[in-house]
């Protein structure tokens, strides 16, 4: 029986550090590390000087939770605002020097042995590689959820990816190295969940608030759906026009409806049965945005796209895959006619989802992944990835 830690392609050769430096050991109910790490993790996390950031449900503080659970030493460094505390009015980018003295004089007075860097746009190659001249034996990893799509987002993480020992970014498929080129290490990034940050169960209520959940930053910025592109009012009124009255929308961000975050956007997926999970683009194999874990770890029913290709890692039975806007709407109306349907598919999206990629998993999954200390039938889904 596969157990959470246990379901995914061949590690990588160690980078810095030998095999016995994570050997593991049975403990509380989980594996954990018999030789903790010390990992300064370079990112955001939940908490940001910036008003109303979005940080509740930040990947940077889902992964710290799960290295801390899995036994290691993780001491967060929150870039962003260490650049803000030290620029002029509060700006990062003024205050980007100040940055990198911090991270040097940290990263000396600590001497960790992995320097994990969460997206860090602001921490420039030439800084990373400062860094390892300075402390020699130190693993350098980067992780990234940004789409590839993006010319700025694709072009900054294949910069680090030439100065790291192994980068992770959630995208995965022959894309990922026509990016960053054959050399180095790369690994697909799943969107983590954690039962203490996700932590609705709307497959439980009987009564949900709202059926459909969507929410949307620009919906003016175009997003492919089914061949065709969207602005995305556009598309919350036709899909509304197409299904029975009786579906109830909860929106942010579209349809004159505010966008939200914190306790109000948390609310929002804890007490909707289903929800849109449409990124700008789905040919990009097994990317989506955070959002997709954010709303099945909250027990809603997702509706996405098959091109995507979760529906390699997950059933139809535990998520609700299209392919044409037809399909979308037949499905939707499917499940809201047959509840007790909606939450047993629900439930099992919900399941197997924290099983394969919660965070005590995915951290695992990154550490053994770059010391190349995996057992070949660790986290099973790594052999769908195509890297």
């Amino acid at each position: 029986m596969m157990t959470a830690r246990s379901s995914a392609m061949a590690g990588f050769p160690a980078a810095g550090m030998g095999a016995a430096m994570v050997d593991r050991i049975w403990h509380g109910g989980e594996w954990q590390t018999a030789h903790p790490l010390k990992i300064v993790h370079v990112g955001d996390f939940f908490f940001s000087l910036k008003k109303k950031a979005p940080t509740q449900f930040s990947v940077g503080g889902k992964l710290s939770n799960g290295l801390i659970r899995n036994g290691h030493h993780v001491i967060n460094f929150p870039y962003r605002d260490v650049a803000r505390s030290g620029g002029w009015f509060g700006s990062r980018k003024m205050g980007r020097h100040h940055l990198f003295r911090a991270l040097k004089e940290f990263v000396a007075f600590s001497a960790p042995d992995i320097l994990l860097l969460g997206h860090g746009y602001m921490i420039p190659p030439f800084v990373i590689e400062e860094l390892r001249q300075q402390q020699p034996g130190m693993t350098v990893v980067q992780w990234n959820v940004d789409a590839l799509f993006v010319e700025s987002n694709a072009k900054d993480f294949a910069a680090r990816h030439q100065v790291v020992d192994a980068s992770f970014i959630s995208t995965a498929g022959p894309v990922v190295r026509q990016v960053v080129g054959e050399k180095g290490h790369v690994g697909y990034l799943p969107n983590p969940v954690d039962r203490s940050v996700e932590r609705g169960q709307a497959f439980a209520l009987s009564y949900p608030e709202a059926d459909v959940f969507y929410s949307c930053g620009n919906p003016a910025r175009l997003r492919t759906i089914c061949g065709r592109d969207w602005n995305m009012e556009e598309f919350c009124e036709t899909l509304e026009e197409r299904l029975p009255p009786s579906v109830r929308f909860a929106y942010a961000g579209v349809r004159r409806q505010p966008y939200v975050s914190g306790a109000a956007y948390s609310l929002l997926l804890e007490q909707t049965a289903m929800g849109l999970n449409i990124s700008r683009r789905a040919d990009y194999y097994l990317y989506s945005s955070d959002r997709l874990a954010q709303m099945i770890g909250n027990g809603q029913l997702v509706f996405m796209e098959r091109q995507t290709g979760f529906d390699r890692i997950f059933s139809d039975q535990e998520m609700a895959f299209f392919s044409s806007l037809d399909e979308l709407v037949e499905l939707v109306s499917q499940y809201h006619k047959a509840p007790t349907l909606r939450k047993d598919a629900a439930r099992a999206g919900w399941q197997r989802y924290h099983a394969l990629f919660n965070e005590c998993a995915v951290a695992d999954y990154i550490i053994g992944q770059t010391l190349g200390t995996l057992p070949e039938e660790a986290h099973a889904w790594r052999h769908l990835t195509n890297l």
